[in-house]
């Protein structure tokens, strides 16, 4: 970053921290040329202090905080959570927070940088936070303090945890290249659907997918219609809505290359605006854009207690960025409530999409 993109990136980071900007951060370093890791790093030393830590140490001491507000997202789509931290588990560069409303999966060597971040909000007011970015830049994990956290708690961990450096600005990667997949005339698709036939468990699909070297959209597509079908792009807002009225409890993953976050539980209320469709519930939120859904798609997946069936939905550039399935404990056969919601969705119709093109 030369001179004067890096002034102008802190005077854009004085005004947002200060509440003086309107927009979100990540929107504001995107007009500057930035990812939004460099952006927040340019007020360190004044509002954001930079962190220098084993980050499986830090997510293990993270209980200490008590009540916190989680967010996950991908250029599609916002995950939040409210909860607390604990029944952590970390496993090399594997992380497992399983405590209730924060339900975590941790991809821990793509977290290249962490800050606490303080900033004013004219609506919220003063906001405390932990930020994780990887090695690019881009956002992987925030922790915002509430009104019921212990914020003498999170001073000692920034305290404990504080780097050396406190120097403003960050030193981001390139991106990493795209994997390179198969060819779809290159894949054993008879192959594929039989070991696809055997899976006896839902954590066996990545392996399956990885084994055979496709793409998951690609393998959505070769598999056929016993396992995989395409959705009309609406069946979301069907979907969400269906749940809402239902009661039916169900899971929402929303991901990136650091992090998984899960709500598992009923979707109340559900609000459209604009390209937006939102999930606004006390304990959990959800913001997702409708204009990004590319393709949607039921999938089914056998395991021992039957067929694990999931929405899925792809983006532009067919990279996965949400995943639907019904609420189901480990080992339980699916609902088939859920199973119904589901089977029942529109399907795509290529004749109408043409015409509506």
């Amino acid at each position: 970053m030369n001179e004067n993109n890096f002034k102008t990136s802190q005077e854009a980071w004085a005004a947002f921290s200060a509440g003086e900007a309107k927009g979100y951060a990540v929107d504001i370093a995107s007009e500057l040329g930035l990812t939004e890791g460099e952006l927040v790093a340019a007020g360190t030393g004044k509002n954001v202090i930079r962190l220098d830590v084993d980050w499986g140490d830090l997510i293990k001491r993270l209980e200490e905080l008590g009540e916190v507000k989680i967010l996950t997202r991908n250029p599609s789509v916002v995950h939040e959570k409210i909860g607390t931290f604990g029944a952590v588990s970390i496993n090399g560069e594997m992380g497992l927070v399983l405590n209730g409303d924060v339900d975590l999966r941790l991809f821990l060597g793509r977290w290249g940088h962490g800050f606490a971040v303080e900033t004013n909000n004219p609506r919220a007011g003063r906001r405390r936070s932990l930020q994780f970015f990887d090695h690019e830049g881009h956002a992987i994990h925030k922790i915002f303090l509430t009104a019921k956290s212990n914020e003498a708690g999170y001073d000692a961990l920034v305290d404990e945890f504080r780097a050396e450096n406190q120097e403003p600005g960050v030193e981001t990667l390139p991106p990493l290249p795209k994997a390179v997949t198969r060819k779809d005339d290159e894949v054993d698709v008879d192959n594929l659907r039989a070991h696809w036939r055997k899976m006896t468990d839902v954590h066996q699909f990545h392996g399956l997918l990885k084994d055979f070297n496709v793409g998951r959209q690609q393998g959505l597509r070769l598999v056929g219609t016993e396992f995989a079908e395409r959705l009309s792009n609406d069946a979301l807002k069907t979907m969400l809505e269906s749940a809402s009225e239902s009661g039916l409890p169900i899971m929402v993953f929303v991901g990136n290359a650091g992090a998984i976050q899960i709500h598992t539980g009923p979707v109340k209320t559900i609000r459209e605006m604009g390209d937006w469709i939102n999930v606004m519930d006390p304990r959990f939120t959800l913001h997702l854009r409708m204009d990004m859904i590319a393709e949607a798609w039921i999938v089914r997946k056998p395991v021992r207690e039957g067929v694990i069936t999931t929405v899925e939905l792809y983006d532009a550039d067919l990279n996965n960025f949400a995943i639907f399935c019904g609420e189901r404990a480990p080992k339980d056969p699916e609902n088939p409530e859920w199973q119904k919601l589901a089977e029942d969705l529109p399907r795509f119709n290529a004749k109408e999409h043409a015409l509506a093109g």
